[in-house]
C-alpha cells in the first residue's frame, strides 16, 4: 500500500501577520468571530462511498465505525458523515503510514515552519472525544478550537485546516462528521507539537489574518443551476476545498477570490494547483470533454489530456475515486457550467537564454518512459504531451517532477525516479523547458537554474523502495541475515528534516526467525530519529528507531533506519540516487 504524498494536507498552508496588526485589529474582534447563517446544502447522492479502493487504484482503507448506532436515524447520521470526511479527504490529512487511521501526525509544511495534523479520533485521552456538540462547530465553522492563547484571545486555529470551506457546511453536516468520528476506533497517541518558532506560534497572531481574510460566506447558488451543478458547488467549495489550493494569494497569502479556482502556487512546496475553471482557451478545463474530466478527477486520468499526480492524485485515490459517480460528474459539471472563466497567469520566457540541451536531456533520462514524442503509456507512466498540468502556468509541477520522484501511477506500476542528485539544476531547468514548449504543448520557457535551486528545498523526494535500491538486514543471537523481499515507498522532506516511509521487508529463507517485518511511521526530532509501529510475523509492536543520512559529494545520497524491533536489530539503506558517488551529472 504506497504511502500518500501528503496528499491533500500538503497543498494547505497557513498565514500570519506581525502582533502590531493583531493590535491594531483588537476591536473588530466582534465582527470577525460574528455568527453567520450556515448554507444549506443541496441534495445529494447517496451517503455511499467505497471502503477500499477501486480496482487498478491506490489508496488507504476508509475507517469505519466499530459501533454504529442501533437507532435508524442516528446511524444515518453515521453514515452521512462519513460520506462528508470522505468527500473532504479528512482521513489522508489526519493519518500516517504505520498508525491508526485520524492519529495525526502528517507533516504539513508552511512558510515560517512544520505543523504536524492532530489526532481527531474519538480518544479522550489524545484525540476529539472529548469535545462537545458546540466545541466542534466552533472549530469546523469558526476555526476556533477549544482553549485559549494569551489569556484574552480565542485558539484561533491554524489554517492549515481549511475551515474557510468547512464554514460553509450546515449544522447538521457538521454533526454528521462528528457522529462518524465519534464512530471509529479510538487512538491514544499524542498529536505532535508543531516546529513553528516564537512569535508565530501565538495564536492570538492569527487575529489580523482572519479579520482581513476570513469571512464566513454561505454558497451562493445560483438560480439557474441544475441540481447536478448545484451539488458539484456544495462538494468543490464546502468539502473538497479545491480553493485552498486553486486559487491564487496575494502577499498576505490570502486568498484573491476574484480569481477563484484561476490557478496557484501551493505555499511551501514546490507544487502549482492549475487553472480549474471554466476557461476555454489557454488553460481551464472549458474544453475537456465532460468524459475526460470525470476520468481525470476519479480514475486513471487520460493520455490525451493528462493524469493526475502529486497532491492531486492523493486527492483521487482517497476521496473522489471513493464517491459515487454521480457526484464526480456533478463536480465536473460544476467546473465546466457553474465557475467564472478565469484566463491563466501570463508568463514571461527566461530573460536569460535557456540552455539549448533539453531535447538531449530529454533523450537520454525520460523518453525510454514517456515516450519520444511525450506520448506515455496507458496505466503506467503519464503523458507529457497535452498535460495541461505541465504547461498551464509556471514550471513548478515539471521541476518538482524531475527533482524529487514519484511513486507508481498505479498499483504493480513503474516509478519514477528522483533526478535531485544525477541532473543538474541547469539540466532540470532545460528540460522543462523542452517539455513545456514540445508536442503541442502551449507553455513558456520560464524555467531557469535559479528557479530550480530555489525549489529543490520544498520538494519531497518519492522513492519507491520496490527497485532495488533498498538494503536490509537483522541480527539476532549473534546472526545476522538480509532480507530479500522488501517492497514500499518513502516520502522525504526537501530539507531531510520530516518524513513518512512504509515497507515490507521479507525473507524467502524457511530458517530466519522474522520471515516479515511491516515497518510504518514518520521522521521525529528534526530528522533524528522514526517513530510508528511494526508488524512482526502478525504481533503490531510500536517502534522508535535512529535515522541517520548519509552525505556524498555534497548530497544526501541515502537515509539509513536501525534499532531493535521485536528483538532483531534491523538495519535498512534507502538509497536516493543511482550513480554511486551522488555526484550530479554535468
Amino acid at each position: 500500500m504506497p504511502i500518500k504524498y501528503n496528499g491533500r494536507l500538503k497543498r494547505f498552508s497557513f498565514f500570519f501577520v506581525v502582533a502590531i496588526i493583531v493590535i491594531a485589529s483588537v476591536p473588530l474582534i466582534g465582527s470577525a468571530i460574528a455568527l453567520s447563517t450556515a448554507a444549506m446544502a443541496p441534495a445529494v447522492s447517496a451517503n455511499s462511498v467505497s471502503a477500499m479502493p477501486p480496482a487498478g487504484m491506490s489508496g488507504d482503507p476508509i475507517a469505519q465505525p466499530v459501533h454504529m448506532p442501533s437507532d435508524p436515524t442516528q446511524a444515518a447520521l453515521v453514515q452521512r458523515g462519513e460520506y462528508l470526511a470522505v468527500a473532504g479527504d479528512c482521513q489522508e490529512c489526519h493519518s500516517v503510514p504505520g498508525k491508526p487511521a485520524y492519529s495525526g501526525g502528517q507533516y504539513v509544511g508552511s512558510p515560517v515552519g512544520a505543523v504536524f495534523t492532530p489526532n481527531i479520533s474519538p480518544s479522550t485521552q489524545d484525540g476529539i472525544g472529548g469535545w462537545s456538540d458546540a466545541q466542534f462547530w466552533n472549530a469546523l465553522h469558526y476555526g476556533i478550537a477549544p482553549g485559549g492563547s494569551l489569556l484574552v484571545f480565542p485558539r484561533y486555529m491554524l489554517p492549515s485546516m481549511p475551515y474557510d470551506a468547512t464554514s460553509k457546511l450546515s449544522y447538521q453536516d457538521v454533526m454528521a462528521i462528528k457522529a462518524y468520528l465519534d464512530s471509529i476506533q479510538p487512538a491514544d497517541i499524542p498529536s505532535r507539537p508543531g516546529q513553528i518558532p516564537w512569535p508565530f506560534n501565538i495564536r492570538a497572531a492569527l487575529l489580523g489574518w482572519r479579520i482581513f481574510f476570513f469571512h464566513i460566506q454561505p454558497i451562493q447558488y445560483d438560480p439557474s443551476w441544475s441540481p447536478s451543478v448545484r451539488n458539484g458547488a456544495f462538494l468543490v467549495q464546502a468539502l473538497a476545498h479545491c480553493s485552498d489550493c486553486h486559487t491564487p494569494r496575494n502577499v498576505l497569502f490570502g486568498s484573491e477570490y476574484d480569481k477563484f479556482l484561476g490557478g496557484g502556487h501551493i505555499l511551501a512546496q514546490a507544487w502549482y494547483a492549475p487553472n480549474i475553471t471554466s476557461q476555454k482557451t489557454g488553460g481551464g478545463v472549458g474544453n475537456w470533454s465532460s468524459a475526460d474530466l470525470v476520468q481525470y478527477l476519479s480514475g486513471a486520468g487520460a493520455l490525451g489530456t493528462g493524469a493526475p499526480y502529486g497532491p492531486m492524485q492523493q486527492v483521487v485515490d482517497d476521496s473522489l475515486s471513493r464517491l459515487p459517480k454521480s457526484d464526480v460528474q456533478d463536480i465536473a459539471n460544476y467546473l465546466q457550467q457553474g465557475t467564472v472563466p478565469q484566463p491563466s497567469p501570463t508568463l514571461q520566457a527566461a530573460s536569460t537564454p535557456p540552455r539549448a540541451d533539453g531535447a538531449e536531456v530529454y533523450a537520454d533520462n525520460c523518453a525510454r518512459c514517456h515516450g519520444a514524442n511525450g506520448e506515455g503509456v496507458s496505466n503506467n507512466f503519464p503523458n507529457l504531451a497535452g498535460n495541461q498540468s505541465l504547461w498551464d502556468g509556471p514550471a513548478n509541477n515539471i521541476i518538482g517532477m524531475v527533482v524529487g520522484g514519484f511513486v507508481p501511477w498505479h498499483p504493480d506500476q513503474s516509478s519514477m525516479p528522483s533526478f535531485r542528485n544525477t541532473l543538474s539544476d541547469d539540466q532540470i531547468a532545460a528540460v522543462a523547458n523542452y517539455v513545456r514548449t514540445s508536442w503541442g504543448n502551449q507553455g513558456v520557457a520560464d524555467a531557469t537554474g535559479g528557479m530550480v535551486a530555489d525549489l529543490r528545498s520544498v520538494t519531497d523526494t518519492q522513492t519507491d523502495l520496490s527497485t532495488g535500491n533498498v538494503i536490509a538486514t537483522g541480527t539476532q543471537g549473534g546472526n545476522t541475515f538480509a532480507y530479500d523481499d522488501i517492497s514500499g515507498t518513502a516520502q522525504i522532506d526537501g530539507k531531510f528534516l520530516n518524513c513518512m516511509i512504509q515497507t515490507h521487508l521479507g525473507s524467502t529463507d524457511p530458517g530466519q526467525a522474522a520471515s516479515s517485518i511491516d515497518i510504518g511511521g514518520a521522521c521525529a526530532d528534526g530528522g533524528g530519529s522514526f517513530i510508528g509501529q511494526a508488524v512482526v510475523n502478525g504481533q503490531t509492536v510500536p517502534v522508535d528507531l535512529r535515522l541517520h543520512d548519509v552525505h556524498a559529494g555534497g548530497h544526501v545520497t541515502a537515509l539509513e533506519l536501525y534499532g531493535p524491533i521485536a528483538g532483531i536489530d534491523v538495519h535498512e539503506r534507502i538509497n536516493l540516487v543511482t550513480p554511486a558517488d551522488g555526484s550530479p551529472v554535468d
